[in-house]
């Protein structure tokens, strides 16, 4: 009896008296934070609010669990949801096939272009400039074939003459068949320029990079033609230096809403070039209209049409003959370079020459050499003025002041050393001729009637 009484007494302290001393021992345990296995982010829970109460004690310990195993249930099908594939919802398609522009390449070259002056034997970097390019073909998996330039077969003057009279370009061409077109190319231009001033510049030089390469027809804009063959701004003499693209196709989607299938993208390019120099400062002056679209683009064509920065008078005046422009023309149209700006590799090398250096005024040669840190680095034509079309930029070819040495030669030379002069001292006067300059720029070789086609969209042929 007395064994069993020591055996009820062990009982009773372990099942009584243990359970209430560990009680009372939790009081002065510190809080500690029980934190929800499946979610690191509930409210703390500190013993101290639960640990005196056994039976609550266990009732909340199985809430904690039912919780836990409800949301890992939530997270395995949240989980299940995600990984299920989407069904995508279908989107109208344009009927109208859109080419898709290939990325340029953001990688400056040091290289200087083939056909340049100080140009190396090393491959270009093509695309840059921000033109939108075909793919690379230095990459051999994108290698296009190179086709041979057809001759060239450059109209004499009379006939250039002859073919004006019967080309049926007309002032206000778009009156019946799209009213608001020259205002929706207009507006187009205003808007860009208020955005970037530096956008003026590039336009007028589009016009001149198009018409001079076998006519006015468009055909720089191409990405790609049905022929394959490599295009027009893949040129070295195009791909560094050229831009603009973009805010064509933005005025061309524009003119494509409002008149379907009228307006050519040549004539769009004519008349923004006039308004890249409008907002620029020149006075308004009519172009006329009726330009279709040509089918075809050959970078092949683009070698020796091209006025490049270190040809003699002589070759660019016989070069401008062909295209049916004098040497009035010749010296009229070098004022767009009253604005803009001109890569290093067009002028730099004058100062590697004591003889070309001699044409260079000495607080300029100071100027190229502190800016030129590569041959991609820029600089303004006309750092007074540079956002402005004025005469000022004719004032320093006179004393040496002109970054391209083709334009300083002008100055050197009795044939048109007369009309720079002219011009630096008569600004209204050029103003006046460089509109009719711009108008037989922009008449070259045009389409006319049922020649071409009217692009939808002006990187690639309908």
């Amino acid at each position: 009896m007395a064994a069993k009484a020591k055996i009820f007494a062990g009982l009773f302290l372990i099942c009584i008296i243990l359970p209430s001393l560990a009680s009372a021992f939790t009081d002065h345990l510190p809080e500690v934070q029980l934190e929800n296995e499946s979610d690191k982010n509930d409210v703390p829970i500190h013993i101290n609010n639960v640990a005196h109460l056994s039976e609550k004690g266990k009732k909340f310990k199985k809430a904690l669990k039912k919780k836990a195993k409800e949301q890992h249930d939530l997270d395995q099908d949240l989980t299940e949801e995600e990984a299920a594939p989407v069904t995508p919802t279908p989107v109208p398609v344009d009927p109208t096939p859109t080419p898709t522009p290939v990325p340029v390449n953001q990688t400056p070259t040091t290289n200087v272009p083939e056909g340049y002056p100080g140009a190396t034997q090393a491959p270009v970097t093509i695309g840059y400039g921000s033109a939108p390019l075909t793919p690379n073909p230095l990459d051999p998996q994108t290698q296009v074939p190179v086709q041979p330039a057809p001759q060239q077969d450059h109209p004499i003057q009379k006939e250039i003459n002859e073919h004006r009279k019967r080309a049926g370009l007309q002032v206000g061409f778009y009156d019946e068949t799209c009213p608001n077109a020259e205002k929706i190319i207009k507006e187009g231009m205003i808007r860009a320029f208020g955005n970037d001033s530096s956008i003026a510049a590039p336009i007028p030089r589009l016009l001149l990079h198009d018409c001079f390469v076998s006519g006015c027809d468009a055909s720089l804009f191409l990405d790609q033609t049905p022929s394959g063959a490599r295009v027009e701004k893949l040129a070295n003499s195009n791909g560094l230096t050229v831009r603009g693209f973009d805010l064509i196709d933005e005025i061309k989607a524009e003119l494509e809403v409002e008149c379907p299938g009228i307006v050519s993208c040549t004539d769009l390019l004519a008349y923004l070039s006039r308004d890249a120099f409008v907002v620029s400062g020149v006075p308004h002056y009519d172009v006329p209209g009726g330009r279709r679209d040509g089918m075809e683009s050959l970078e092949a064509n683009v070698l020796g049409n091209l006025p490049l920065p270190d040809l003699t008078v002589d070759m660019l005046i016989d070069l401008f003959k062909k295209k049916g422009l004098n040497e009035e023309d010749l010296v009229v149209l070098i004022g767009a370079h009253s604005i803009g700006v001109a890569h290093c590799f067009s002028f730099r090398y004058r100062l590697d020459n004591p003889q070309k250096a001699a044409l260079v005024d000495p607080r300029l040669a100071g100027v190229m050499r502190f800016t030129c840190t590569s041959p991609m680095s820029t600089l303004a034509f006309d750092t007074t003025t540079q956002y402005k079309m004025d005469s000022i930029y004719y004032k320093q070819l006179a004393v040496k002041r002109g970054l391209l040495e083709s334009d300083v030669l002008l100055n050197e030379d009795p044939r048109t050393k007369d009309y720079i002069q002219k011009f630096g001292e008569d600004e209204k006067g050029w103003f006046d001729k460089l509109g009719k300059a711009m108008n037989k720029l922009a008449s070259i070789q045009v389409l006319m009637g049922d020649q071409g086609q009217i692009r939808k969209q002006c990187r690639a042929v309908n």
